[in-house]
């Protein structure tokens, strides 16, 4: 295959790439795959912008998974922001039905339902193969913490695993998260 020779050709290679494993993780920050659609949208809207500019590629994949973390908080800002709380509000939003036939991805969410919203966003980013670098820019964190807070945020999934008797495989699978 050659290399794209324009910025649109390359949106179009890297969201084929990376594409879905972006939406996965906008949809795991924000619960609404409107609002994941919109920030996967949104995300490589940036980046052809960013490739027509010519800026740098050196790590894009890296740079994806920022710009989308951004957008996502943005995102819940706007919402928690404009939207005046009702019991409507807040009621949570199912995640679309994916094959499950033996209950893994299931109890994945279920558990990090249970976590907070940095615990959730570290784990996701770690299940995303991001190095420590890659996450603490995506999450405003700092590289010499980014260790140790993901390491709680393991310990934190695991005892939340534990509470619901999850089978070891799906635990020690750094990719069982999605």
């Amino acid at each position: 295959m050659e290399a794209p020779t324009t910025p649109e050709e390359a949106a179009r290679e890297l969201f084929r790439e990376h594409g879905s494993a972006v939406y996965r993780f906008a949809a795991v920050l924000l619960r609404q795959h409107q609002d994941a659609e919109d920030v996967l949208q949104e995300t490589f809207l940036k980046l052809l912008r960013h490739l027509a500019g010519g800026g740098r590629t050196d790590n894009i994949r890296g740079w994806l998974f920022t710009v989308a973390a951004h957008a996502a908080r943005d995102r819940q800002r706007r919402r928690a922001r404009w939207i005046p709380w009702t019991f409507e509000h807040d009621r949570a939003v199912p995640p679309a039905r994916l094959l499950d036939e033996d209950g893994r991805l299931t109890v994945v969410r279920q558990t990090l339902l249970r976590l907070s919203e940095r615990d959730r966003l570290l784990l996701v980013l770690w299940a995303q193969q991001l190095t420590y670098r890659e996450i603490a820019s995506a999450t405003g964190i700092r590289l010499s913490s980014v260790g140790t807070l993901l390491a709680r945020a393991m310990d934190r999934w695991e005892q939340a695993c534990a509470a619901i008797e999850v089978p070891k495989r799906v635990k020690s699978e750094r990719h069982g998260l999605l």
